[in-house]
């Protein structure tokens, strides 16, 4: 990778964290969801650890080989011109330092500009240490300055995932969004928010720029109101896709109308210009 451009890219992406529109991030999960999102003219990429966990036939949750991951990372990253960010979930190897810090420095060497770095253990209230998530986030930050990357940190807290009560979710999310900031992040992902009024609160007690999961309970236009920096969508495109490849396998089962297997965009020739440089 070329290391003026891929600094150039982190720059970039650093400041669409800053500008007064929101950053909206379809999450992808391969070269052609990828491609799409960059040919829609979005100004970067975010992919989906659950996304590429099922690509490869492995479940959500680090068990899929991290190896796997950087394949996909970088793959992804040589086939758009646009910064790429990359969810990593916890790291692949939270309680190994040394291990932990070589796979950041891949991550990078793969192309990503920015990374999801989580401080819960498959989607439950078993969260890291604080002190030992901010030990994470600084060997990343260092991972990425080593490789010439100011690397994007996006911390994400699932805290919001206890059963403490919302006012003390709220308090934890905000102390570990502090404890992050001063860590070294460059943004905070709290994910499982339900209503508006919780991000409100969320949004007036974080500096760092705020990253929301979009879910059905939440509308986009309070949301910008909000002044929310990103708004992300995890697997919800591939389960999106895979919802229509249903409908349409079911269509071939069931039905001896087939032409849901033609639609006008994108053509066969389309995509195959996307990938004739590669």
């Amino acid at each position: 990778m070329n290391t003026i451009f891929r600094q150039q890219q982190a720059e970039q992406f650093m400041k669409l964290h800053q500008e007064d529109k929101i950053l909206i991030l379809p999450n992808v999960w391969d070269c052609t969801s990828a491609k799409m999102v960059e040919e829609a003219g979005f100004p970067a990429v975010a992919t989906t650890s659950a996304g590429i966990s099922w690509l490869f036939g492995f479940g959500d949750g680090e068990h899929i080989p991290s190896g796997m991951m950087i394949e996909m990372i970088t793959r992804i990253a040589t086939c758009v011109t646009i910064p790429v960010t990359a969810d990593i979930e916890g790291g692949y190897y939270r309680n190994d330092t040394g291990l932990f810090f070589q796979f950041i420095s891949q991550v990078v060497e793969a192309g990503a500009v920015g990374i999801n770095l989580e401080d819960g253990q498959a989607h439950s209230a078993n969260l890291n240490p604080t002190d030992h998530q901010t030990e994470l986030i600084k060997l990343a930050k260092e991972a990425g300055n080593k490789k010439g990357i100011h690397l994007f940190v996006n911390a994400r807290t699932d805290a919001m995932l206890s059963d403490k009560s919302l006012e003390e979710r709220i308090q934890i999310c905000i102390e570990r969004a502090k404890a992050f900031e001063q860590a070294g992040a460059d943004g905070i992902f709290i994910p499982f928010v339900q209503d508006h009024e919780t991000v409100a609160q969320l949004k007036a007690g974080i500096n760092l720029p705020l990253n929301i999961l979009f879910r059905n309970s939440l509308d986009l236009k309070k949301l910008k109101k909000l002044k929310i920096n990103r708004v992300s969508v995890g697997s919800r495109p591939m389960m999106a896709v895979l919802n229509h490849l249903k409908l349409l396998i079911n269509k071939m089962k069931e039905d001896d109308d087939w032409q849901m297997l033609f639609p006008d965009h994108p053509s066969y020739e389309e995509i195959n210009r996307w990938f004739n440089q590669n």
